[in-house]
């Protein structure tokens, strides 16, 4: 019996880490999945022509900015 509780217990650690680490990755994957999102969007922006173009020397101006 005593031993059959220690299994379940070391069963539910286990099972406790496990949960931590998938809502870790769940967190990763939902930053990515909106990384993606907002890349297909830019893409999409410059396919319909919405760019702003200008010389190289006044975008590192305007970066600088940021």
């Amino acid at each position: 019996m005593v031993m059959e509780q220690a299994n379940i217990n070391k069963v539910n650690e286990e099972l406790t880490h496990l949960k931590r680490e998938f809502a870790k990755m769940k967190t990763l994957l939902e930053d990515d999945l909106e990384f993606a999102r907002k890349t297909e969007e830019a893409w999409q922006e410059i396919d319909d022509g919405k760019f702003k173009e200008m010389p190289s020397e006044e975008f590192l101006k305007e970066i600088e900015k940021w």
